[in-house]
């Protein structure tokens, strides 16, 4: 059976499983295409809250990218640069702009491509069992420049040399400690862990988390270039019905306790 990628909504929620177990979760071309699609589909979605991402089974998220496709997929210099630019860029780009806040809800294996799809997201939640690598350079080539940026980013240059140039492996611990994941929960904590994140993410204002969504990826762009017109604009929740809702719900809860 190929691979898939599996919805689930329930309410303002969306979950999207990446499965192929015999293949440790490990993404096809195909999946890739469908990830981007769904998550594109999700951001249109006003009403949209979060989406959690995760692996089918406790032991991968996603080993990267299925290697069984290589001679189809990657085989010339123009199948190359399509798969990193088209599939793989298309789908994190999809899910780092997507305007509704993503958890990566991690277990087992979390590598290169899986790795990739874990750093665009905006927490990232590991079970004590997660393990977390890129070792690309072991198989004759490098990550993609465009793919080794959102990892830049996100963990600076030190840590991203060990896991590219030296091919290190993080356990769940370490990579919380180099800055790759949010926070690690106990495996047998993990499920009821993402669940309060994800009820944490829905207690916000669905403008008031996308705002800070944007701000966030906002400031990893380049903190020293923010303009005024930019900070006028966050204004704007001022007028929303959201804000007052949620200002007079605050005072009103606030009264009752005095």
């Amino acid at each position: 059976m190929t691979g898939q990628i599996l919805e689930e909504t329930s309410g303002s929620c969306a979950t999207l499983t990446i499965s192929q177990p015999a293949r440790r979760n490990a993404l096809t071309v195909l999946m890739w295409q469908d990830l981007a699609k769904r998550v594109r589909a999700l951001s249109r979605d006003d009403g949209m809250r979060c989406i959690v991402i995760r692996g089918a089974t406790p032991e991968a998220f996603s080993a990267g990218a299925d290697i069984s496709e290589f001679h189809a997929t990657r085989a010339t210099h123009a199948q190359v640069v399509r798969f990193h630019e088209e599939y793989v860029g298309g789908c994190l780009e999809a899910i780092a702009t997507c305007p509704v806040p993503i958890v990566a809800a991690i277990r087992g294996s979390c590598f290169g491509g899986g790795l990739e799809i874990a750093v665009a997201c905006d927490i990232r939640i590991a079970a004590a069992d997660a393990r977390f690598g890129a070792p690309v350079g072991r198989m004759g080539f490098p990550m993609a420049l465009g793919e080794t940026e959102g990892l830049f980013k996100l963990v600076g240059p030190a840590v991203t040399a060990e896991l590219l140039i030296e091919g290190r492996l993080f356990d769940a611990q370490t990579a919380h400690e180099k800055g790759l994941v949010s926070r690690v929960v106990q495996t047998e904590a993990f499920e009821r862990a993402t669940i309060e994140t994800v009820e944490n993410i829905c207690a916000s204002g669905i403008r008031a988390a996308r705002s800070h969504k944007q701000q966030i990826r906002r400031l990893m762009q380049d903190a020293t270039a923010v303009t005024r017109a930019e900070r006028m604009e966050v204004y704007s929740f001022a007028d929303s019905e959201e804000y007052k809702r949620g200002v007079e719900a605050f005072l009103t809860k606030a009264r009752r306790r005095r």
